[in-house]
């Protein structure tokens, strides 16, 4: 296919759209894409999903204080990551439905434009983007062809109406929840349930690594696996990995967690990748508890719309198919991640996760039989069996995981991740040793699996408040971006 189709779905109200608007251009230039940009009421999306969503209208609103200060800074890492101008009105949300229909009144080959100036109106300039004359003002601003026939009527015009409510239903008919959303309708492909498909749904800038390999894969006529250096497309902002001096890892998990596991599956992968300067430490605690400590829900999934958690059941599904053919393409130096989700969830791991205390050589096997052989570790006489069968010695492990001090030191470490701001798993703590010995930290806490390029790039050196390095696609080990665009 010489030129797949990209359609890129947003409302100018949402940052994170604001924040693929300035990236998704340049995906479709690397990739030879046809990019559509077809905007959508986001509104309208959170009402058909029975999204939860804060009384002022925006979904961060019902997040618990904590969880708020994590992706707060994750939200400032990545505006300084991509170097994008930030100044978010004070106002906020603001409704943008005019601004909306403007964008579907102006002719297509304005809308990328006009756009973008709604965008900045909106995140960088503090214009009022739902007063209808600042509206016309921003589009004669933008030197668009149509700005001077534009007037206040087109805000009611039935045609631009019916596009943005078109653009909407369409967006919900493939498995919006939110925005920004990436259709790639020529895709064929299977889900996680064995279905085949048709057209493939992508939400969040951070998920754009998967929209390009979807979209290079599509031009070779072949799976997305087979697109090379699938790594190198999450993109970085330090291109050497070899460190200088001295850097701890904490990783804070629990086994209940099925993206904890992802996370856990690629800690040998990172040892490599940085060679004996890297200190990896372990920090196993008590999610659940945790949870109930900063008022989060004990089930996080049943909590979400019930379109978001399909989602996430297949961008799990996306992720250990991404992992799997990183290693793949490594050589294969670990095991192949084969998961299953657990029929018994979530999953009680307190002795589990004490058992890990005692000897923490145990962790891959009890890893394992959580999300790979789906064993019910939450009965003792079948985590007593997993443990025989792994070669331990399974009733002393149990014995002394039992033991009043590995109980007390699952609770200081469950009081641990709470004063340390930590609000889920896998979350990463990334310390540099300075010449004095001490341990200095570096881009506070990470939350999620899916920001191990972060994790990456702090451990190489990147400072997250004042570094002005660019992320790019590509950026460490191949240049493999403008590779890929010509294949």
């Amino acid at each position: 296919m010489a030129s797949p189709i990209l359609e890129f779905n947003y409302d100018i109200s949402c940052p994170f759209a604001y924040i693929a608007s300035t990236r998704v251009e340049a995906l479709a230039q690397r990739t030879s894409a046809t990019l559509i940009w077809r905007p959508v009421l986001l509104g309208a999306i959170y009402r058909a999903t029975s999204a939860p969503q804060g009384a002022a209208g925006s979904a961060s609103d019902v997040y618990n204080p904590t969880k708020k200060a994590v992706t707060g800074r994750s939200m400032q890492r990545t505006l300084r990551r991509y170097r994008i101008s930030y100044n978010p009105p004070p106002q906020h949300p603001r409704k943008s439905v005019n601004a909306l229909r403007l964008i579907h009144y102006v002719p297509a080959s304005e809308r990328p434009a006009l756009s973008k100036a709604l965008f900045r109106a909106y995140w960088v300039e503090g214009r009022d983007v739902t007063d209808s004359a600042e509206l016309l003002k921003i589009a004669k601003e933008t030197g668009i062809g149509s700005a001077n026939t534009l007037t206040e009527a087109i805000f009611n015009d039935p045609d631009a109406r019916k596009a943005l409510e078109s653009a909407t239903a369409d967006s919900i008919s493939r498995g919006a929840f939110g925005v920004p959303g990436f259709w790639i309708p020529d895709v064929k492909w299977v889900n996680f349930d064995g279905e085949e498909k048709l057209g493939r749904f992508y939400w969040g800038q951070d998920r754009m690594h998967f929209v390009e390999a979807t979209l290079l894969s599509l031009r070779k006529g072949a799976d997305a696996r087979s697109v090379p250096n699938f790594k190198t497309l999450m993109p970085r902002c330090i291109g050497s990995n070899n460190l200088l001096g001295k850097v701890r890892v904490e990783f804070w998990y629990d086994f209940s967690s099925p993206w904890a596991f992802l996370g856990w599956t690629q800690l040998d992968r990172l040892q490599r990748t940085f060679g004996s300067n890297l200190q990896i430490e372990m920090k196993p605690f008590l999610l659940g508890a945790l949870f109930k400590e900063i008022g989060a829900p004990n089930l996080p999934m049943a909590a979400v719309s019930a379109t978001k958690a399909l989602w996430s059941r297949q961008d799990h599904a996306d992720w250990v198919s991404y992992w799997n053919t990183v290693n793949a393409q490594e050589g294969s130096p670990d095991k192949p991640i084969s998961f299953h989700w657990a029929d018994v969830f979530p999953i009680r791991t307190p002795t589990v996760l004490r058992c890990a205390l005692v000897d923490p050589s145990c962790v891959p096997l009890l890893y394992s039989a959580c999300w790979e052989r789906n064993a019910k570790v939450a009965d003792e006489s079948v985590l007593l069996e997993v443990l025989n069968n792994g070669g331990y010695n399974g009733s002393d492990l149990i014995k002394k995981a039992a033991a009043p001090e590995i109980k007390d030191k699952l609770r200081e470490l469950t009081a641990e991740a709470k004063a340390a701001g930590i609000c889920g798993v896998p979350s990463y703590r990334v310390f540099k040793q300075t010449e004095t010995g001490n341990w200095d930290a570096r881009g506070g806490v990470v939350w999620g699996q899916d920001e191990t390029n972060v994790v990456e790039d702090l451990i190489a050196g990147w400072d997250d408040e004042r570094s002005e390095l660019v992320a790019e696609a590509g950026k460490a080990e191949y240049g493999v971006a403008k590779a890929n665009a010509r294949l």
